[in-house]
This record gives C-alpha cells, structure tokens and sequence, in this order.
C-alpha cells in the first residue's frame, strides 16, 4: 500500500493557522514515510533527510602549531586552543597539510571555487551555490550569504565574500542579525504580502526593460565593449533567477519563532575598538543560521565571522595584548606573540563550540541538526604565519546521518581543499558539477566515506 495515501499523514511544511498568524510546526515522527500509523513512530527516510551544508572563512588562519594535535586518528588529543570543542569531539574531524590555490590576504576568493582570486581573470560558481542550484526551490532561500561587512570586497585587497554566482559574479553577504531574522521570519499580512507581489513585478519589468535596451546597445558597440557589456549583465540573470524563486514562495507564510532581543547586540561595524560586542554578535548570527537550518529555510550558508579586516582586534578587553591578531601573524617566532596568538585561538573556537552546540541542540528525525548538516571551519591562510596556501588546518563537522565517518585527526599533507568540497558535494549527493573547482579535486576523502 502506498503510504501516501493515508489520511493520517501530516506534511513536513504543514502550518498550524489561528488569531491572524500562522506557525511552522517542528519535525514530527508522524510525518515520515515510515511511520504505519498515527500512533506509530517513523525515523526519517533517507530521501527525507535535509541535507545541509555550511561553510565559515576565518581570516589569518591559527597559529598552526598549538593548532594541530601531537597525535592522528580517533584517539588523539585536543589541543588547548581547540579545548572548547571537547563536548563535540565524536563530530567533527580535524584535518591538517592541506592546501588552496592561494594564501594570505585576500585568498578567501578561491576557498569555495578552487581558482577565483583578486588578481585572477579566470572566476567559477562557488561549491555552495552549485549546492543551492542542486536544490532548487525546495527551500525559501537557495542560499544564504553572510559575513561580517556588507560588500564584497571584489577589486580591492580584502575580499569579503565566499560566494559566486553560475554567472561568475561575486554575492554580496548580509550582516545584520535582526534584518536577517526579518528576511527569514519577518511577519507578513495581507498588505505587506501584496506590496511584496508588486515590488517583485516591477523590478521583474524593469528587468525586462533593462535587457531589452542592453540587446539593442550591444548591436551597436564593438567586440571589446560587447563582452564588456555582457560580464556586467551577467549579474540581471542571477536577479532574474532569485524573482522566479522569490515568486514560487511568495505566498507561502513564513515559519514563526520567537524573536530575539536584538537591542543588546552591538552591530558588526560599532564593535568597541578593544573587541568587546564580538562574541554577542557573532553568537547572534549563528542563531540566525542555526535557526534557518531548523525551520528548512535554507540548505546552503557562507559565512564569514572573521575576515583578515577589523575582527583582528577582539578579544583586545580580555588578553590586554598590545597587538591585534595580523601583527600577532607577524610573530618571527616571539614567544610572547605566539602565545597570545594561541590564547586567541581558544577563544575564537569558542564561538564555533557555541555554534556546533546550538545544532546539536535541535532534534531533527532519530538524531539532530548537526547530524543532518555538513558545517566547516575553513581557511586559507596557513602555515606558521598564516599568509601561506599551504599547511592549512580544516575542521569538518557533524554529517553522520549523511554519512560521514568521523576519524578524529587527519594528516592529508599536500591534499587540496578541494577534495574536501567533493566529498561534501557527494555526501549531500548532489552530481558533481563540470569544472568543479578548477579541475583541482582529486577525489574524496576517502577516510571519511
């Protein structure tokens, strides 16, 4: 009998509506195609399972030697500047000896695409919007592209987004928590939702208009200019495609969580000069992603919680160091340095520990939002000071329900990151793109499938 068919059945986006608002109801057993029965519990079915992935950019690496542990494999011990993920430590694997395709400052244009950097003709489709594209408009929000700055930073020193389009243009992050709950969660009635639909009609005309005047004006400029034109258009298809999806959700009530009290938390750009607000808004966004995650807003998230620009500086209130965190990069091996560097680390792996702690939290089917999403710590500065393509640290989280082997510590020395991202693409199972990261993948980590 296909199990469809019963009445009892209650689908996964199924809202509960009463007093003029609407409410997303949690993950329950009874909505599984496993469940025989109203009283019957179901585990998620494998094709019910949301698989997730996120990846975080952190600018000027680690001091890679308190970093790595002494030992590998299962058993190995945790470093003091990776103490606060010890409640974690069955979920995630550390990797070191990997390597991108640059280091350094502004390298964090390759870490998602293989190739892309500021001095780089060539650009690709970052991992995480194939990983949109694959999913379509399951979700609200193909993606979500976060940092901690409003710009993306392309044609400057310091890119500031992981981020690129299929039409190879960099996507500009959002990084303001409360605009972003609004965006996921905002209310909607029936006015606001009608302004909405004729917002979206007319950028959709004027779209139209736009590309009608851009036909006719490529018809009548030279080659140089024609492809000129045609990289700078590029950017209205990517509008285009966000309005047909905007346009399928349009009508669809938002989920409704509680709202957080965002008059505490200090915005990105008045963090005190010595750090403090850091940590409170750092933690906020990761509500924010932990949230979009538990309610199926979205599948793929980018954030940056700490670029190579003015987060150096935190933790400044605590450490009392004279140094923000590049001049600390900049050691020549100074005791003093490097051990304020290691302090550092420890604290900003206690932001990841709250963020890792915040998914395993949430029950999701037989296990829990960790379980169901692929989250990474990345960078791309390595070695012992940080401005190096190689020697580069990466910790690969949760997974397990998609299928990820967990191994503890891994020396992959000389290992692109790239390989990583594959393996990512290929637990999520999605097909692997063509020039997938510039021809830089070499295969799976196979130790962890």
């Amino acid at each position: 009998m296909n199990i469809q068919s019963h009445s009892w059945r209650i689908s996964r986006r199924r809202l509960l509506k009463g007093l003029g608002a609407t409410v997303g109801l949690p993950w329950l057993e009874v909505m599984s195609e496993n469940a025989k029965s109203i009283t019957t519990a179901g585990s998620m079915g494998a094709g019910e399972i949301p698989r997730r992935a996120m990846f975080t950019y952190w600018g000027l690496g680690v001091e890679i030697t308190g970093f790595t542990p002494a030992e590998t494999g299962r058993d190995y011990q945790l470093t003091p500047a990776l103490a606060a993920l010890a409640p974690f430590k069955q979920d995630f694997t550390v990797m070191t000896g990997l390597t991108s395709f640059t280091g350094g400052h502004g390298s964090c244009c390759c870490l998602l695409t293989g190739v892309n950097t500021v001095r780089n003709a060539k650009t690709l489709m970052s991992v995480d919007q194939q990983l949109a594209a694959h999913h379509g408009s399951v979700t609200r929000f193909p993606s979500l592209v976060l940092g901690t700055v409003r710009e993306t930073g392309f044609g400057g020193p310091f890119p500031s987004t992981l981020s690129w389009s299929k039409n190879h243009t960099p996507i500009t992050p959002e990084n303001r928590p409360e605009v972003l709950f609004e965006k996921l969660f905002g209310s909607e009635d029936n006015k606001t939702l009608a302004a909405a639909k004729q917002a979206m009609a007319q950028r959709a005309s004027l779209l139209d208009s736009i590309k009608e005047q851009a036909a006719a004006l490529q018809r009548q400029v030279g080659t140089a200019d024609r492809e000129r034109l045609d990289q700078y258009f590029t950017s209205i298809r990517d509008l285009e495609e966000r309005i047909k999806i905007e346009g399928e959700w349009i009508d669809r009530p938002k989920p409704k969580v509680a709202r957080p009290d965002f008059s505490q938390i200090v915005a990105s750009d008045r963090i005190a000069s010595d750090g403090r607000g850091y940590s409170e808004y750092t933690r906020m966004m990761f509500d924010m992603i932990a949230l979009a995650f538990a309610t199926d807003s979205t599948r793929a998230v980018t954030h940056i919680p700490r670029s190579e620009r003015d987060e150096a500086r935190c933790y400044g209130y605590q450490t009392k160091s004279k140094w923000d965190l590049h001049t600390i990069t900049h050691n020549a091996q100074e005791e003093d340095k490097i051990a304020q560097w290691r302090r550092l680390d420890a604290l900003y792996f206690g932001e990841w520990a709250y963020f890792l702690g915040k998914l395993k939290g949430v029950k999701e089917g037989a296990g829990t939002l960790l379980d169901n999403t692929l989250a990474a710590w990345a960078t791309t500065n390595g070695g012992p000071n940080a401005h190096d393509s190689k020697h580069l640290p990466l910790i690969l989280c949760g997974g397990s329900a998609l299928g990820l082997q967990h191994q503890g510590h891994l020396v992959k020395t000389d290992m692109p990151v790239a390989n990583v991202w594959r393996t990512v693409v290929d637990r999520v199972g999605m097909e692997l793109p063509a020039d997938f990261q510039g021809g830089l993948a070499t295969g799976l980590v196979q130790e962890l499938v």
